[in-house]
């Protein structure tokens, strides 16, 4: 399969996430809107808090965030009128709409994913495994037996790492080891108690959350290794829709202790909304993001990767009205697949 190198960009501390959470408005008008991120430290909480600040700026709008619902159950909320604006994630959207995964006992889960719109995709990074050098953990294999957070009850991130898992070492949660059931903060407290003994984590690279834990300690990553590639559990997990190999390098944190790079698995997430949302608002929201390009990446380096040119990149759900007008007035060829129906 295909490797790639790892995106070399720095993000926003968790300190600043925390002073720019606090600016945010709880208002709500008819110019404002409800939005959702992952957790605090997570990259689609920087560019959420980054975007709130754009289209403040630009267009008066106010914005309240919530932070820390899995992407499986923003999803559900958008589509119920809940949520105005969400994380989406290209392997949900593959689950929703095909009523699998976590949807398959949703009877509706295919008529909900009919209300959603996309406006964009980015990447959200990559799975990293982590744990103390101090541990004894070595590789995926030493995992068994061990208390691991492997993502949120019901979440994307769980499924994911849970295949990794199984592709790389053949165990399975409650037979091998223990998936503890966290949120993310909660799960990160936990790690840095060592309550949890590996804790995984889709996140930039670098991370300034990894960076963090690595003030604290030696840390190690765990990666995948070169034979568990042919393995049919890890060419499932490696070929669902957003997800691709990419090698993590070795010095990338101090008090990293890996000798050699690794491989991880990198992940396609974007901003999304439902049909409801008027195409104006759509509109300005989608223009607002890429010509602040520069306030992106001023906030995160990673998000100067976020470009019209790139916007739908994997996209896998139709795009709102608002969102398509943009990409065809500057150019973008809109594959025929993610044509809003609202267009057709």
């Amino acid at each position: 399969m295909k490797i790639k190198n790892m995106f070399k960009y720095a993000g926003a501390t968790v300190a600043g996430l925390a002073a720019m959470l606090a600016v945010t408005s709880t208002a709500i008008s008819a110019d404002s809107f409800k939005m959702a991120s992952l957790g605090a430290a997570s990259p689609t909480t920087t560019f959420s808090i980054a975007t709130i600040e754009i289209l403040k700026k630009e267009y008066g709008y106010k914005i309240q965030l919530s932070t820390g619902a899995p992407a499986t159950r923003q999803a559900i909320d958008a589509a119920k009128k809940d949520l105005d604006l969400y994380v989406t994630a290209v392997s949900i959207n593959n689950f929703m709409k095909n009523g699998t995964k976590m949807y398959a006992k949703m009877a509706d889960a295919k008529e909900l994913f009919g209300n959603l719109r996309g406006i964009m995709n980015y990447p959200l990074g990559a799975y990293q495994g982590i744990v103390w050098e101090d541990s004894g953990i070595k590789t995926l294999a030493d995992v068994k037996g061990k208390r691991i957070f492997t993502g949120p009850p019901s979440g994307a991130a769980r499924v994911t790492v849970e295949q990794i898992l199984k592709g790389a070492t053949g165990y399975e949660p409650k037979k091998d080891f223990e998936a503890i059931n966290l949120d993310w903060s909660s799960a990160l407290q936990a790690f840095q108690d060592k309550q949890v003994d590996v804790y995984f984590v889709p996140t930039s690279v670098p991370s300034p959350q990894i960076a963090q834990l690595a003030t604290i300690g030696k840390i190690r990553i765990l990666g995948i290794p070169d034979e568990a590639l042919e393995t049919e559990a890890m060419k499932a997990a490696a070929s669902l829709p957003g997800r691709e190999y990419t090698m993590l390098p070795k010095g990338l944190y101090p008090n990293l202790v890996n000798e050699t790079d690794v491989r991880v698995i990198n992940s396609v997430v974007g901003l999304g909304t439902n049909k409801w949302m008027s195409e104006e608002d759509a509109y300005n929201i989608t223009k607002a993001i890429f010509t602040h390009n520069a306030e992106l990446t001023q906030a995160a380096s990673w998000m100067k990767v976020i470009t019209p040119e790139t916007g739908l990149n994997q996209m896998n759900m139709p795009l709102h009205i608002g969102a398509y007008k943009y990409y065809k007035e500057v150019g973008i060829e809109v594959p025929a697949g993610i044509i809003p129906p609202e267009a057709k």
